[in-house]
């Protein structure tokens, strides 16, 4: 039997460990009590997007249910006709004002916005389709408001020039075989057929490939930075509902000196700044297009 004094240790251990037990409720019922008699946490700020630019301003609802309605389609071939619809629908004045809106809520990092402004840029057959008198008018009015970004969205002139035997070539150095058969092995699973036909020059052979489900973005990118190549292919890529709004795709095309200058001016604007300035260190740009990447780093220095 265990002495006096034994159970008096153990009695006095069972109540220390007793008392330490009591205090870890103690303190857990304290700080449950103190966080119910907090104050309820200040709701975040509200995102840029749900801020007003110019509440008397009539065309900022107009301007910002458009880039609402543009975010909320998923297919491209969707977006491009709310484009058409709405903008074909507006005189010039309006024109040139939504897009006025469009551009500075762009600047001022409205997410909603630069999605709209890239599908502008993608989408160059929606001022295309407007008529001529149009397209003047409203390049004159936002010239005469020194909106830059805005007027050059209505310039489309094209810098052609004749091609040499090796920009003109539309066939494959990697596969010798008709365009008929390269372009149903641009539809197959083969990886290394697949990797050949990243070089071919005909469209419709580069469109089967960007419709390939087993095609990646670092294979787009390849074929949007191959140089020499053929506009049309470039075209084709610009156009694409899945790789079109891909960044790295943009970057690549933008750099491109075998881009068509309508494509790139609609790009440039949507490039990042570290981006502007290696295009205008790589001389890939055009002198009017080095005017406008110029631009673009001053106004973007400024906010």
């Amino acid at each position: 039997m265990p002495d006096d004094r034994e159970t008096l240790d153990l009695d006095a251990a069972i109540a220390d460990a007793l008392a330490a037990v009591e205090a870890v409720v103690e303190a857990a019922v304290a700080a449950g009590e103190d966080e119910a008699l907090a104050p309820p946490p200040e709701p975040p700020p509200p995102e840029p997007d749900e801020e007003e630019d110019d509440p008397d301003d009539p065309v900022v609802p107009r301007v910002r249910l458009l880039e609402r309605r543009i975010h909320s389609l998923p297919e491209r071939a969707m977006r491009r006709a709310v484009l058409r619809e709405v903008m074909l629908e507006l005189d010039v004045d309006a024109l040139v004002s939504t897009l006025r809106h469009a551009v500075a809520r762009g600047n001022n990092g409205r997410g909603h916005a630069r999605e709209l402004l890239q599908e502008l840029a993608l989408e160059p057959t929606v001022f295309r389709e407007m008529s001529y008198d149009t397209v003047q008018a409203a390049y004159s009015r936002s010239r005469a408001q020194d909106l830059p970004e805005v007027a050059s969205m209505f310039l489309s002139a094209r810098h052609e020039h004749n091609p040499t035997v090796d920009e003109a070539f539309q066939g494959n150095d990697y596969i010798d075989h008709p365009v008929g058969v390269r372009r149903e092995w641009a539809r197959g699973r083969d990886r290394d057929r697949l990797d050949r036909l990243l070089h071919d020059r005909d469209h419709r052979v580069v469109a089967h490939l960007l419709d390939n489900p087993r095609i990646i973005e670092r294979d787009v990118v390849k074929v949007a930075a191959m140089r020499p190549t053929r506009p049309e292919v470039l075209l084709l890529i610009a156009r694409h509902g899945r790789w079109s709004s891909r960044y790295p795709v943009r970057k690549a095309l933008a750099l491109n000196p075998y881009t068509p200058d309508p494509i790139k001016r609609r790009l440039l604007p949507t490039l990042m700044r570290q981006d502007l300035r290696q295009g205008l260190e790589a001389g890939v740009l055009s002198d009017e297009l080095r005017e406008e990447a110029l631009r673009l780093l001053r106004s973007r220095r400024t906010r």
